[in-house]
């Protein structure tokens, strides 16, 4: 008899095929396809909770259970009930279920008792997959259930319908009472709004790291698929109840093996735990170069492969990527400024030079901030009502149009040139760009652009604004101290 129950493998549960066979020999359980100690001391519950609740274990007859795929190494809480009610059905001691394939996933007391383990409903990811299980404090799933208080009670167990999992949201509201100059509010809207990775340089005390933080404040609601992800990226790392897109901001010291995972066994890094939020990196020239230049990928790809030996993982990374850094060792120095210092231009050149042009090139949005802005302020919460009508525009717009169901600081070429004339793109837009990545990047900010003016169609008005946030800062890095 084939019956499905779950395994663990990295941070979810996935199906596992558990094949039960009798043969003669000695009245005992062979598990075959590489258990765990874990699964090879449930044995003794498994026998102690049959013959607890009144059934026989089979006499003269060896159990053989296999576990496929059998080249994965087998560990997991629930597969025990799974054992004993597929060795109950087989010996026909109690009437097997109507449907061809059941999925079994339970502890069992030495009585007999049956209990639902807690990473079932946190970490399995179903939605028509009925599951057999025992008794729990948990009331809602995402998936059917038939749930059992005692091995006896699976002729006529009670099942439990699926519920969609409610998550409490709380908007956080750093930033959202502060007052921001009218340049850089507008970048706020732009990156909230289209997800697009940020690199803020300029003077100490220019307000970098609260701009940075308060994005998490100004990003879309998450929806319930998108809280699942986080909650299970982050449930290792925090103690704290998470009600909102995660904030992660490691320090300069860290490693690259922290940053972006790895190690034996395999472990996500910072990078994969602020998946679906915001990664703010303060001062990025101190962080290590090849802590650096491991990200690309990451921000590129918007997942990240590890292997380590015969060990691969693949985890997200829809990430967005703030860096916050000043150019010089001063704390003043910004492109087309001159500023009075101790220290020399060349010194404050080989500072810069830690920046790598491959990495900058990455960063879809580079602003520079100012000590004293002039213009207007606009408050957090000013800057949030605009965002929210354009989502509102942008959910109008995705009811017939798909494209508008993600962010478009993630939409492709294709996607965003449908819109442009095809002679502008051949004759008109800027050829002298410095790379394909910076064009890719510019449409993306345009198509934000006219998503904040609530136009349908992307036009070359939208990708002229986009060039001054997109090309002509990252040319100015080339030439600082000019």
């Amino acid at each position: 008899m084939k019956i499905q129950s779950l395994i663990r493998e990295n941070d979810r549960l996935v199906p596992v095929e558990v094949e039960l066979s009798f043969v003669p020999g000695l009245p005992q359980i062979q598990f075959l396809g590489l258990p765990d100690q874990v699964i090879k001391e449930s044995i003794h519950r498994i026998k102690s909770a049959i013959r607890s609740q009144g059934y026989e274990f089979p006499k003269a007859q060896q159990v053989l259970v296999n576990l496929r795929p059998s080249h994965l190494k087998k560990s997991s809480r629930g597969l025990e009930l799974a054992v004993a009610l597929g060795l109950l059905w087989e010996s026909e001691q109690i009437p097997k279920p109507t449907e061809d394939s059941v999925l079994v996933y339970g502890e069992l007391s030495l009585n007999g008792e049956v209990f639902e383990p807690e990473d079932l409903v946190e970490d399995f990811e179903a939605s028509k997959d009925l599951v057999w299980t025992g008794r729990s404090a948990n009331s809602q799933a995402s998936f059917p259930r038939v749930t059992l208080q005692e091995l006896r009670d699976s002729p006529s167990p009670d099942f439990v319908p699926a519920v969609l999992k409610q998550y409490e949201l709380q908007r956080p509201s750093f930033g959202l009472d502060l007052e921001f100059p009218e340049r850089q509010a507008e970048v706020l809207r732009l990156t909230a709004l289209g997800e697009h990775s940020l690199l803020l340089a300029g003077p100490s005390g220019s307000g970098k790291s609260t701009f940075a933080k308060s994005l998490l404040s100004l990003l879309h609601e998450p929806s319930p698929s998108d809280m699942a992800e986080i909650l299970r990226n982050n449930k290792e790392f925090s103690n704290e109840k998470l009600n909102w897109r995660p904030l992660v901001l490691p320090h300069h010291s860290i490693s690259p093996l922290g940053l972006i995972g790895g190690g034996v066994p395999l472990c996500r890094g910072e990078v994969s735990r602020a998946h679906k939020g915001v990664l703010v990196l303060d001062e990025l020239l101190e962080f290590h170069p090849r802590a650096q230049e491991a990200l690309r990928e990451p921000m590129e790809e918007s997942r990240i492969r590890l292997r380590r030996g015969r060990f691969v993982e693949e985890h997200p990374t829809e990430t967005l990527v703030v860096a916050t850094t000043n150019l010089c060792p001063c704390g003043d120095w910004v492109p087309q400024s001159k500023v009075v210092c101790g220290r020399s231009l060349r010194k404050c050149q080989s500072y810069a030079e830690r920046l790598s042009g491959p990495l900058v090139d990455r960063f879809q949005v580079i602003f520079f901030t100012q000590k004293r802005e002039t213009g207007k302020s606009v408050s957090g919460m000013e800057i949030l009502k605009d965002l929210e009508s354009a989502r509102a525009f942008r959910r109008s717009l995705a009811l017939k149009d798909p494209r508008f169901l993600k962010a478009s600081g993630r939409w492709t070429w294709e996607e965003l040139i449908r819109d442009l004339p095809s002679f502008y793109m051949n004759e008109l837009f800027p050829k002298e760009l410095a790379s394909r990545r910076r064009d890719l990047a510019t449409l993306r900010v345009a198509r934000s652009y006219a998503d904040l003016e609530l136009e349908e169609k992307l036009e070359p008005r939208h990708v002229e604004k986009a060039l001054k946030i997109t090309f002509v800062p990252f040319e100015a890095l080339k030439r600082l101290g000019g």
